[in-house]
């Protein structure tokens, strides 16, 4: 990495902890029972019975409460983990490619991405998610051995990054096997906590949250989340490509990403990242609730694998950059409103995005047809 990317990295970082900074967080919804794990956990109690959902980022928020003592140490990490992906999409993208235009492409998609930094501020977890899922990406590249332990942490944080085990498992045999063993364990330590507390492997809110109050003394079995018929395969569709439904990134990415592993037979991965892809799919097909976020995984990958057209064509990144504003507009309109005072302070990433590919034709582009 030269001096011109690590500035590049060190503005984008400052830039994004500034616009942090500039919104208001408002514990929302299921951001209370994350918290609440948090604190209980920093005072020495686990407690899945009194506080729903999966606990992955609030374990990882005990630190944070210890030094600040803060309401809100969910979302002070999450936004954390949030800046330190920031580098991580830029390595993801240049490793992959091993060109660091590429890197650029990544970093720019990473902040076309606004979903899971604007939830945050609710305390949704997506953020945190995101970084586990980049990582895995990353060590999965490099064929780091570090890489099953991300992967069983990050499942605890939100299990669809279960679906990226075929980014990394065939490098894991033999005697690296017991990595894999680790990280199972590690989910199977979670489980078994939750089920001596709860009396099910998964005390899960989306279940039956939205149909009146869930009562986690009594949370329903894991298998009402499953149902099985073809209207889950249409909203994964919809939550792919439809900016009412409050999607990760735009279509046009998706699209770009689908094509990319279709006809090019010799992007590297390939055969890794359709089968992580169609895991997440058919995992969220399955599911009776389904929303956009459970698609990251896919999304991330679909990314990755759109940048080669990125680079072939520059022109493409334009028609990109217009239409994120359609993705930016809804999930501002339905969450953002509550955390940043005005749509243009929201929009901040977005020119962050326009500034960078504009350093990408000036460096890559305009200077070669000079010389």
């Amino acid at each position: 990495m030269d001096k011109k990317e690590l500035i590049i990295l060190g503005v984008v970082i400052f830039v994004m902890a500034i616009y942090f900074i500039l919104a208001t967080p408002v514990m929302m919804d299921d951001g209370f029972h994350y918290e609440g794990f948090t604190e209980s956990l920093a005072k020495g109690k686990i407690d899945f019975k009194s506080f729903y959902g999966f606990q992955g980022l609030s374990i990882l928020s005990v630190p944070i409460y210890w030094l600040i003592k803060s309401k809100i140490s969910i979302i002070i990490t999450s936004a954390i983990l949030s800046l330190l992906s920031i580098p991580l999409a830029y390595l993801i993208g240049r490793d992959y490619y091993e060109n660091k235009q590429a890197g650029l492409y990544s970093l720019i998609l990473f902040l076309l991405t606004p979903f899971p930094y604007t939830t945050m501020m609710r305390g949704f977890q997506e953020a945190a998610l995101l970084f586990f899922i980049l990582l895995i990406i990353y060590g999965s590249i490099n064929k780091k051995i570090w890489v099953p332990i991300m992967w069983g942490v990050g499942a605890i944080v939100k299990p669809f990054a279960l679906v990226l085990f075929p980014l990394f498992i065939k490098n894991f045999w033999n005697k690296k096997i017991i990595w894999v063993l680790i990280a199972m364990a590690i989910g199977g330590a979670y489980l078994a906590t939750n089920y001596y507390q709860t009396g099910v492997f998964i005390n899960n809110a989306a279940i039956g949250s939205y149909q009146g109050n869930f009562d986690t003394g009594n949370p329903p079995p894991l298998s009402k989340s499953f149902v099985f018929g073809i209207k889950g395969f249409l909203r994964v569709g919809a939550n792919l490509l439809l900016s009412f439904r409050k999607i990760m990134i735009t279509p046009l990415i998706i699209l770009l990403g689908a094509l990319s592993l279709l006809l090019n037979k010799k992007i590297r991965l390939r055969f890794e990242i359709i089968s992580a892809i169609t895991l997440n799919v058919l995992l969220l097909s399955l599911m009776s609730f389904s929303f956009s976020k459970y698609l990251l995984p896919a999304v991330a990958l679909f990314s990755l694998a759109s940048i080669n057209y990125l680079i072939k064509y520059k022109w493409l990144i334009v028609l990109v950059l217009i239409d994120s504003i359609f993705v930016f507009l809804p999930i501002y309109n339905y969450f953002g409103i509550n955390f940043w005072s005005h749509i243009m302070i929201y929009l901040l990433p977005l020119v962050c995005s326009v500034l960078i590919y504009g350093y990408i034709l000036k460096e890559y582009y305009f200077d070669t047809r000079s010389q």
